[in-house]
């Protein structure tokens, strides 16, 4: 697009922006902004901080879990270790502030560059943003806590973008279009540097580079099959350049995984990892329901796209079928499936939105106001530089630079973390296995007493054996049986989330057995009596 004449000096200026470049601004300058003060949860994050701090104090991987014994039967595979390091250097750094900054920042990058993947895909700028809302919206749930699988969303959006702008994502073009010519060399040697940096750094920080395979191994799918509805003969697809680089990227994106501490038994691990019997358990492995928020955010971007496909202007290839229907039945399996599913469900929609954006675009009132949005000037660039600033200044990722008091831990942590029944037990500090709720595990390992002998981690439900996960699961809800499993395991202290674990806490405060030695708004911690104080209770009731 040309650059205008600047009207207050009639000279062209290559820094003036469009009104619409400051709406994108805007937008996602409030964006980080509110993802700045959004509490941290409570679990997971807090044990890949403590495995990373555990990593980089001994220098190697754990080969069993440090922190769950009951774990310590069963091989450890640390498909997060690279991200773990990570998130445990930031906290050392600065605390739990910095990482809620890396959370805004990776939060924004995520949508950032899945603006710039809409906006290679339909060339119009507002659209592109409309859709990586659109996106944000339909995967909302998913994101509200920070943990590895963020780190591998950001790379899912990369590989997206990188096979769009290398037009290889089989979208745009079918073996059939004979005009179609494939990269140049130089940039074909580019494409595959970049496939293989990102499989290699993905496969060390999340177990989702599996996803990122399964995206080229469809285009490749879809490429062959279309090769076969247009030409009768599959064998054209190995004379097409964009048809065979994408077989040689998923040779080079499936070699480059196998750059890991683990080898080639990383990918047999990541791709059974969802079939153990204690993570089945666990509602964000399990089938979304139909009126949960994933279940009405997949029905609403499957209307979205059949009821926008009539304007479509080119007919859906086999690539995108596939795409569209290998990742609806993904999150229809499996809930949280739902992280991958939004980026790739709204690029197959986008072009359907697109096509009904070229028919307003026809009227005189849209083209009056896409005049105006694309009018360039030197306020508008001034208006970023500002937007910028103020958000750099109302963010605490400036404290460093301009100084400020830290939030307070109610600021920082959500409402429901047990930070008082953390600094009660550094206070105390229990000796022996102490019973817990998996999902307050995490922060008790990182913020409870150094050598805390917690029952359950929510980053080790995988690897505790299933007869332990069961009796696990007794104590947790209090089903019957409760007082042999406490037994077996000698717990002398439970610690209880009031909120959820209703029945526990009843049982605790009406067992003669136990007796409440804290209580807060969250939680509460029972202590098992001595065997003479059970006695005399007893008798006393009698």
């Amino acid at each position: 697009m040309a650059l205008k004449t600047s009207p207050a000096t009639g000279v062209s200026n290559p820094t003036d922006v469009s009104w619409m470049c400051v709406l994108c601004c805007g937008w996602f300058a409030a964006f980080f902004v509110y993802f700045s003060y959004v509490p941290l949860w409570h679990t997971d994050i807090w044990g890949h901080v403590a495995y990373g701090q555990w990593i980089l104090d001994h220098g190697q991987l754990p080969e069993f879990d440090p922190f769950v014994e009951l774990a310590r039967t069963t091989p450890l595979v640390a498909t997060a270790w690279l991200s773990q390091i990570f998130f445990g250097m930031l906290e050392r750094s600065g605390g739990p502030e910095r990482l809620s900054c890396a959370y805004a920042v990776v939060s924004v990058s995520i949508y950032a560059v899945l603006a710039c993947l809409f906006l290679l895909r339909t060339g119009r700028p507002g659209l592109a943003l409309l859709c990586s809302i659109l996106a944000l919206l339909i995967g909302w749930n998913r994101h509200l806590v920070i943990r590895p699988e963020l780190l591998g969303t950001l790379l899912l959006a990369v590989l997206l973008t990188l096979l769009t702008a290398a037009r290889l994502t089989g979208f745009d073009h079918r073996c059939s279009d004979t005009s179609q010519k494939g990269l140049s060399t130089s940039g074909r040697w580019s494409v595959r540097g970049s496939v293989a940096l990102l499989f290699g750094l993905w496969a060390n920080i999340h177990g989702s580079f599996a996803v990122g395979l399964a995206v080229v191994a469809i285009l490749v799918v879809g490429a062959i099959v279309d090769c076969g509805l247009n030409s009768r003969s599959i064998l054209q697809f190995f004379t097409q350049a964009a048809s065979r680089e994408s077989l040689v990227l998923l040779v080079i994106a499936a070699a480059t995984t196998l750059i890991n501490p683990y080898g080639i038994g990383l990918l047999a691990y990541v791709f059974t990892f969802g079939t153990d019997p204690n993570i089945a358990s666990i509602s964000e492995w399990q089938s979304p329901g139909m009126l949960s928020v994933t279940g009405l955010a997949v029905a609403g971007a499957t209307a979205l796209f059949l009821a926008t496909l009539r304007f479509r202007q080119r007919r859906a290839t086999p690539s995108e079928v596939l795409m569209l229907c290998v990742f609806t039945a993904a999150v229809c399996m499996r809930e949280r499936m739902v992280t991958w599913y939004a980026p790739v469900a709204v690029l197959l929609i986008a072009p359907n939105l697109h096509g009904i954006v070229i028919r307003f675009e026809q009227q005189p009132w849209a083209m009056k106001f896409k005049e105006r949005l694309a009018r360039r000037s030197r306020v508008q660039t001034a208006l970023i530089g500002f937007l910028v600033w103020i958000t750099f200044c109302f963010t605490p990722i400036s404290q460093p630079v301009l100084g400020g008091q830290p939030r307070s831990g109610d600021q920082l942590f959500r409402n429901r973390t047990p930070r008082g029944i953390a600094e009660y037990l550094r206070d105390s500090a229990p000796v022996g296995r102490i019973a817990n709720p998996q999902w307050w595990g995490d922060w008790l390992v990182w913020a409870g007493p150094p050598g805390l002998r917690v029952m359950m981690t929510t980053t080790s439900l995988h690897l505790v054996p299933t007869a332990h996960f069961k009796n696990y699961t007794t104590i947790s809800w209090a089903h019957a049986g409760i007082e042999n499993c406490l037994d077996e395991y000698d717990i002398q202290l439970i610690v209880i989330d009031r909120s959820l674990q209703t029945d526990l806490t009843e049982y605790a405060m009406q067992s003669p057995e136990w007796q409440i030695d804290y209580e807060d708004s969250q939680g509460l911690v029972a202590l098992r009596r001595p065997a003479a104080d059970h006695v005399t209770i007893v008798l006393s009731d009698r």
